[in-house]
């Protein structure tokens, strides 16, 4: 049985703090600022980190004016406007000039990122006009470039899909998300009870003798363990959620010999990417009947029409029991398809089939404009599709 000092070793470093979203409308006036001042605020004495996610449209004057009222009025409490994170719209005229005008009213350097509505995939597919926030329209391939044109010249910046309802997640059909996490671009709820472990794929694989099977059962002491940690930090009694994130899976592969252009690496990726995540659903199922849903799902909801006594052992156990936590295996695009590979790995990126979510920060070294270009819209493509 692995105990703690176990988890702590394959975690990459200690929990981050939790991650809260606050969302400031932009059709708003500077007479309504009070709670978004408080949301903040309150984030900041429980220790959280926080995306500020700006919705609906404002012109960029407009934005920084709604910005600097917020500031003042933090200021005026002793505080300063200084999220980890901001969200923006990203189907605008002039993203880049929104962008500049909502950091230039903030504290440091928060990461930003652009949130890309779902229509835009299909538009940029197909070479038609998007709809644009404030009336107007663009050609999307144009406005894409645009895009990815400010990606490259402003390494802060992350572009991130607007996954519709939940995401990936077939644990979490009824809940919704508010904007992306601080830290990883995981599309969160506001408040998550809400834990994320960055586990090395690598380590994974050795500590399991590359067995599937061991790999499951090692996923399953990992939730329960990390379902502890969960049970330490400051939380609302929401959704319990977990996100572990599986770092350089495709670089596990290519270690082992694996030509991550074959279809042999693609198997071997998805088979023990699967055997993980249904030992990390089936010990959430254990929890759930053992510690109760705490906070979780109750019950499991059925999704759609699905026929329990059509589903498979896993499937059926989830269904009828229930699981303590609505999302648990997390994966970067970055992960499969590291920048330094080039495109030898975008064929990896399938495997994102097998996540309830998707980190979708931006790869920390160097990215030709080109490669995130085939590599988000690949990632995205398997979003929408799931």
């Amino acid at each position: 049985m692995a105990d703690r000092d176990e988890l702590r070793a394959l975690a990459a470093g200690t929990p981050p703090a939790p991650a809260r979203v606050v969302a400031l409308d932009l059709a708003c006036d500077a007479s309504v600022l009070e709670a978004p001042a408080a949301a903040l605020a309150g984030a900041r004495d429980a220790g959280c980190r926080v995306t500020l996610r700006l919705g609906g449209y404002g012109e960029a004057g407009q934005t920084a004016a709604l910005l600097e009222a917020l500031a003042a009025h933090l200021e005026r409490e002793g505080r300063a406007l200084a999220p980890a994170a901001l969200a923006l719209p990203a189907a605008v005229a002039d993203p880049e000039a929104l962008a500049l005008a909502a950091l230039g009213a903030c504290t440091g350097r928060p990461a930003t990122y652009l949130l890309l509505p779902h229509a835009a995939l299909e538009a940029i597919q197909r070479k038609r006009t998007l709809a644009l926030g404030g009336g107007g329209e663009a050609d999307a391939r144009r406005w894409w470039s645009g895009l990815l044109e400010l990606a490259d010249s402003a390494p802060s910046v992350s572009l991130v899909p607007e996954a519709p309802g939940p995401g990936l997640s077939a644990l979490a059909p009824a809940q919704r998300w508010l904007g992306p996490a601080p830290g990883s671009g995981e599309l969160i709820p506001a408040a998550p009870s809400r834990l994320r472990l960055e586990l090395e794929f690598d380590a994974l694989i050795r500590a399991s003798a590359d067995d599937p099977e061991a790999l499951g059962r090692l996923a399953g002491r990992i939730v329960t363990m990390a379902d502890e940690l969960l049970g330490q930090l400051p939380g609302n009694g929401g959704p319990r959620r977990l996100a572990l994130e599986l770092c350089g899976i495709a670089r596990a592969a290519m270690a082992r010999g694996r030509d991550p252009r074959s279809f042999g690496a693609l198997s071997w990726v998805k088979a023990r990417l699967g055997a993980f995540r249904d030992g990390a659903r089936a010990a959430s199922v254990r929890l759930a009947r053992t510690r109760g849903a705490g906070g979780g799902l109750r019950p499991f909801p059925l999704p759609g029409v699905l026929d329990v006594a059509d589903a498979g052992a896993l499937d059926r156990a989830l269904l009828v029991h229930g699981a303590r936590h609505s999302h648990l295996v997390c994966l970067s695009p970055w992960s499969l398809a590291p920048p330094d590979a080039g495109r030898d790995c975008l064929g990896l990126l399938s495997a994102l089939a097998c996540a309830d979510s998707i980190a979708w920060r931006r790869p920390g070294t160097e990215c030709p404009a080109e490669l995130y270009s085939g590599a988000l819209r690949f990632a995205w493509a398997m979003a929408a599709r799931n």
